[in-house]
């Protein structure tokens, strides 16, 4: 018994000798690197250039760059300056006659400081057009150990030529209805105020957002520029996405070769766990550089690209049952408006058939625009 309890040490204390917390040295210079990000797009008229520093490891803030002298050129000694935006963002607008499949593309960036910022020439290639957008029903593995979660996978189909890249990159936005659970019809600010009639405006709204994940393919060593089921993001049943409207819109992107290595290392850095036994997050290096100060690195990359594009509608999903959250909570009023305070106004009241009854709505019961969005119905959405 003795014998196993020092074993029992020993195991314990080379375990506790092989682990060991990594803190990353990090030089001061390195928290003032400048970012700088963009593209010209075939396919779209106005082109965007992004210009940040980076920040603190342990707070990280977003730190725009504004005053920069912004221009971007292509090997035909064309010059399209940039407009300052303000909050790091600079936009131009550029004649489709300039933008020409073969031609190459870079960026300029004067700082305030004076520093000169290039970046590398990208040559602009051709997308083809988006193929086949599907789903299919799946279930994944839930948090909670012996559980799953319902919901739909999205799939992309991709069909090119010789002609087109063999680099790939997509972007996705989606726009989804959701519903508040009453219209307004009674409210509480120290006096009783009946709407009449009721007021259904802020009753149904729309969100709209890019998927975070970085999506990004090469055909390179295939036999053929073609590729099916490429797996793009994963709804599941718990969110309101699917339960009135959910449309897709993908961007799809022809890249250089060396963007697609960008892009495809920030996507591996962004799908690592970090587990114990995980990769070291690879350094990612773009195509920026400081020409006054060579030796001060500069993050971001600049691309030219071709995009093409393609929207899907769902409306339901056969087979999925929907278990989502209204956040719509309701409050008997014991003591009646006494437990309403000031700070509360105005308080949503439920409607009865006589007049209101004596339950306290959270405002996310007559007003959808308190989960963000729009009441505004976007243009594309159907009627």
């Amino acid at each position: 018994m003795h014998r196993n309890k020092i074993i029992l040490l020993i195991v314990m204390l080379v375990l506790s000798s092989c682990v060991k917390v990594y803190s990353p040295k990090i030089k001061g210079s390195d928290l003032h690197k400048y970012v700088v990000s963009g593209q010209v797009i075939l396919g779209e008229n106005t082109q965007t250039v992004n210009v940040s520093q980076t920040s603190s490891i342990n707070k990280p803030t977003y730190k725009p760059v504004t005053g920069c002298n912004v221009t971007i050129t292509d090997n035909n000694h064309n010059r399209f300056p940039m407009i300052d935006r303000g909050n790091g963002d600079y936009s131009t607008m550029i004649d489709p006659k300039y933008l020409v499949p073969g031609h190459a593309y870079r960026v300029n960036v004067i700082t305030p400081e004076g520093d000169s910022i290039v970046s590398d020439y990208d040559t602009l290639t051709t997308a083809p057009h988006v193929d086949s957008i599907y789903f299919l029903r799946k279930d994944v593995e839930s948090p909670i150990p012996g559980q799953s979660k319902q919901g739909i996978q999205f799939y992309i189909d991709l069909k090119g030529t010789h002609a087109n890249s063999h680099y790939y990159r997509w972007n996705v936005y989606e726009t989804w209805e959701f519903r508040s659970k009453y219209p307004l019809e009674w409210y509480y600010d120290g006096t009783v105020h009946h709407v009449f009639p009721p007021d259904y405006s802020r009753k149904i709204c729309w969100h709209t957002r890019k998927i975070p994940e970085i999506f990004t393919l090469s055909t390179a060593n295939l036999s053929q520029n073609k590729y099916e089921n490429l797996p793009l993001q994963y709804v599941d049943n718990t969110t309101t996405r699917l339960a009135y409207g959910y449309s897709m819109l993908v961007q799809q992107m022809s890249l250089s070769k060396a963007a697609y290595n960008y892009w495809d290392q920030l996507r591996t850095n962004s799908t690592q766990e970090g587990g114990l036994y995980e990769k070291q997050p690879i350094a990612i290096i773009g195509n920026m550089h400081n020409l006054t100060h060579p030796e001060n690195e500069v993050l971001g990359f600049f691309s030219a690209v071709s995009a093409t594009y393609k929207r899907i509608f769902i409306s339901k999903v056969p087979g999925l049952s929907l278990n989502f959250n209204t956040y719509c909570s309701s409050v008997f009023l014991r003591f009646g408006y006494a437990d309403i305070t000031p700070s509360d106004y105005p308080a949503y009241l439920q409607a009865g058939p006589n007049g209101p009854l004596p339950v306290w709505l959270s405002n996310e019961c007559v007003d959808c625009l308190v989960l963000g969005g729009t009441n505004v119905k976007p243009s594309f959405w159907p009627k």
